[in-house]
């Protein structure tokens, strides 16, 4: 798998973002797929461009000071942090100096989060993206700390203390595989966040719709199973962390699951695979 195949499906969790905040249980997770191309034919699809297009229209409203933050294409009079992954932040970094890989990371908003903690010290913050991000994302917010890659080979190669994964394996035809390459760059950090999660043993592939009055769209999603995903990061990496969005269950035709956030942790000893 190219990064770049890996990377075409992660602008869906735009969507779901919005959606959730602005309609609640608004989403459907519907079926039980038996494979990619299946649930994929079953999809409406996005319109991955609108979307881009949408959040890099609210990330320069904050740039510009007419607005204090966004998220997903909304704006927002308040910043609008994800306190769990800030505090896996913190753990990981070596004293005053700390290098992330921001897997999926749109237009860096993560990073700019991070920042406005008003930490010290040097950061190196690498947001690998979609070509359709990373073009204008160089353009408008790229700075000495903050870059833009479409290659997550690349990105890994110095080793970063901590990769993060926010919304995105879920939506990728392999996940599983994308952990086992995390967890072989070396980083000493993994962090996992708003990732489906159940208690089956088995993973269920799902057609995700999004109500039509925000944006008609449907794509295939992963309900990971969450052993399984832990997992597949190896015996190197140990689970220092859970946590969840705090929502709640959700439903779907196969079973009810969680969004759910892992800290991970090499574990002593281990080295890169």
């Amino acid at each position: 798998m190219t990064p770049r195949s890996m990377l075409r499906d992660i602008a869906p969790p735009i969507l779901m973002r919005t959606v959730r905040r602005l309609l609640g249980r608004g989403l459907r997770f519907e079926g039980d797929y038996a494979s990619w191309e299946a649930a994929r034919a079953a999809s409406r699809g996005y319109d991955q461009e609108s979307i881009a297009q949408r959040m890099l229209a609210a990330e320069l409203k904050v740039k510009q000071g007419e607005a204090i933050d966004a998220r997903d294409g909304v704006t927002f009079d308040a910043i609008q942090f994800s306190l769990p992954v800030m505090a896996g932040l913190m753990r990981a970094r070596r004293g005053e100096s700390l290098t992330v890989v921001d897997f999926g990371g749109a237009f860096g908003g993560s990073y700019r989060h991070y920042k406005a903690l008003g930490l010290p010290g040097r950061v190196r913050w690498t947001v690998v993206e979609q070509p359709h991000f990373v073009a204008p994302g160089a353009e408008h917010f790229q700075n000495e700390e903050l870059r833009f890659a479409d290659s997550i080979d690349a990105a890994l190669a110095e080793t970063p203390d901590v990769v993060l994964l926010s919304s995105v394996l879920q939506y990728l035809p392999a996940p599983h595989e994308l952990a086992r390459r995390v967890a072989a760059s070396g980083a000493r950090h993994i962090l996992v966040d708003r990732t489906p999660c159940s208690v089956l043993s088995r993973d269920v592939l799902t057609v995700q719709s999004v109500p039509p009055e925000i944006y008609p769209a449907s794509y295939p999603c992963w309900i990971l199973s969450r052993t399984r995903l832990l997992d597949a990061f190896g015996p190197g990496v140990r689970l220092f962390a859970g946590f969840t969005d705090g929502l709640g269950a959700w439903a779907s035709d196969v079973t009810p699951f969680e969004f759910a956030g892992f800290l991970l942790e090499r574990a002593e000893g281990a080295g890169a695979a």
